[in-house]
């Protein structure tokens, strides 16, 4: 999106500079509370619009205001920027929740740099290319019915972490279905086409447990069931009105969705046991981090150029060293 034209009124993280008062809507991602050196509790978030994320704190009023939002919402800021440590960082005075007729969703979420319409014609010619006529079919029925269309059109890939922005989902399916064929092709003893599947419905529940229309945050059915038991009732619901669907065939389906998290602790109901369903949950993973390190690695070296390091990286647990990731324009 070209911010020059967006709302007028709405201050971008990427026009920010040092001393500049903000008063201004943005996304609220990452919340945390921690306890400073004097005992105190503060909040540490980041603040995010289309133009990019910006590192900020409070420091008034933490248990209030801690419950008054979650990560993912949209919010009204009052505040203003300073630098520490040779980066931005937005001092917040006052934080709301803001409704819905005070912004654009466009001004505030990022979208896939691709057109979601080509990369779902993308997706389906995919399918097409499946060799197994019950996995073709039950995979064209589900991503060719008009509300999944619709829904994966838009929808993210997560809430806060990995291709968080509209079209994310889908980025995040073909990035694996490339990285599956090349993996089929290597070990030939895997099965290409339910390694596919499982790129395609590992996360398809997500279009029922994300919402975008109020900042990226989880439905009531996201919340109360989740996406991977959303994907297996779809897969048996749909593959049921196929005839001839073997049972086995919809059982190994079933697994490869509900095993995909690869760890019990991680939320899957089951744990991989056999090939290509340790390789879903294995490449589900991969692609996940390259999205997730690659953004904090662009945005540390917008925001900081001619810094070699990012910052300490929490969920890492590391630094991350910049001097190898060439420019975005290159």
């Amino acid at each position: 999106m070209n911010i020059d034209e967006a709302n007028p009124a709405k201050q971008f993280v990427s026009q920010l500079k040092d001393k500049d008062a903000v008063q201004s809507i943005f996304m609220a991602v990452n919340k945390t509370v921690q306890t400073g050196k004097n005992g105190k509790p503060y909040m540490s978030l980041h603040l995010s619009d289309v133009s990019g994320t910006i590192d900020a704190r409070a420091w008034d009023g933490i248990d209030k205001l801690a419950k008054s939002f979650e990560s993912g919402d949209f919010v009204r800021v009052k505040g203003q920027v300073q630098l520490f440590q040779n980066r931005k960082q937005l001092i917040v005075h006052n934080l709301q929740k803001a409704d819905r007729q005070e912004y654009r969703i466009k001004d505030l979420v990022k979208a896939s740099e691709r057109d979601p319409e080509e990369m779902y014609e993308e997706l389906v010619e995919t399918i097409k290319e499946m060799k197994n006529e019950h996995i073709r079919q039950l995979s064209l029925a589900v991503v060719q019915d008009q509300e999944i269309h619709e829904k994966l059109l838009r929808c993210p890939a997560a809430k806060t972490i990995h291709h968080a922005y509209i079209g994310g989902l889908l980025e995040h399916v073909l990035s694996i279905c490339k990285l599956m064929y090349f993996i089929a092709d290597h070990y030939k003893v895997l099965d290409r086409d339910l390694l596919v599947f499982g790129a395609i419905f590992h996360d398809i529940g997500k279009v029922w447990e994300l919402d975008v229309e109020e900042g990226i945050r989880y439905t009531d059915s996201g919340r109360l069931v989740g996406h991977l038991v959303m994907a297996s009732e779809l897969v048996e619901k749909t593959a049921s009105k196929i005839l001839g669907f073997p049972e086995d065939l919809k059982n190994v389906c079933k697994h490869i969705v509900l095993s995909h998290h690869g760890r019990l602790e991680y939320g899957s109901p089951k744990r991989p046991k056999f090939l290509e369903a340790f390789v879903v949950a294995a490449i589900d993973d991969f692609d996940s981090k390259m999205n997730t390190i690659e953004m904090f690695m662009r945005t540390e070296k917008r925001d900081s150029p001619g810094e070699k390091w990012t910052r300490f990286n929490t969920n890492f647990e590391r630094y991350f060293y910049l001097g190898l990731l060439p420019d975005e324009s290159e």
